[in-house]
């Protein structure tokens, strides 16, 4: 009776640890979780206002004499929705290496804990995708409306600037 008191004893010292161990990870994989969700948001935020800007001048330059002006307006706001977008994916980015190596140790031989870990991770991935979608859909209305203000230039008759071509040796 003694040595069964003692080894469930033993087992129970054992265990504990494993399972604070479990819930702690847990705890470290949901951080990752809102962290890389809110950096996603601000991406998603960001992006989409740089997006609406190009695409609001691109439609106010739609038609207008000015091709240069126009030219220029539109590559400053080309080059600032890439630049914000880059900068913000290389730090969605390091969350998302910093989540998997959390969620690598998150990982455990409690099949309902892995269950958790795997359904939250899902239900963050979708999340994360829509705001994605959402982003990628802004971008594609500003590149559609530049395309449509290039078709007014071409409409109009007017001439492409002519681009100084490098000289060939013979």
């Amino acid at each position: 009776m003694r040595k069964i008191i003692v080894l469930t004893v033993l087992a129970l010292a054992v265990a504990a640890p494993t399972v604070a161990f479990a819930d702690s990870s847990l705890d470290a994989v949901n951080a990752d979780i809102a962290k890389l969700t809110s950096d996603v948001q601000a991406k998603h935020d960001t992006v989409v206002a740089d997006a609406t800007q190009l695409q609001s001048d691109a439609t106010s330059l739609t038609g207008t004499s000015d091709k240069q002006t126009a030219r220029a307006t539109i590559k400053a706001d080309a080059t600032k929705l890439t630049s914000d977008w880059k900068s913000l994916l290389a730090v969605c980015l390091a969350d998302r290496k910093q989540l998997r190596t959390d969620i690598q140790a998150a990982k455990s031989d409690d099949k309902a804990a892995n269950r958790q870990l795997r359904l939250t991770v899902k239900q963050a991935n979708l999340a994360i995708r829509s705001t994605n979608l959402d982003m990628r859909s802004a971008v594609a209305k500003a590149r559609a409306a530049v395309v449509a203000m290039r078709a007014s230039f071409q409409a109009a008759g007017q001439q492409a600037p002519s681009v100084p071509t490098p000289t060939t040796t013979p």
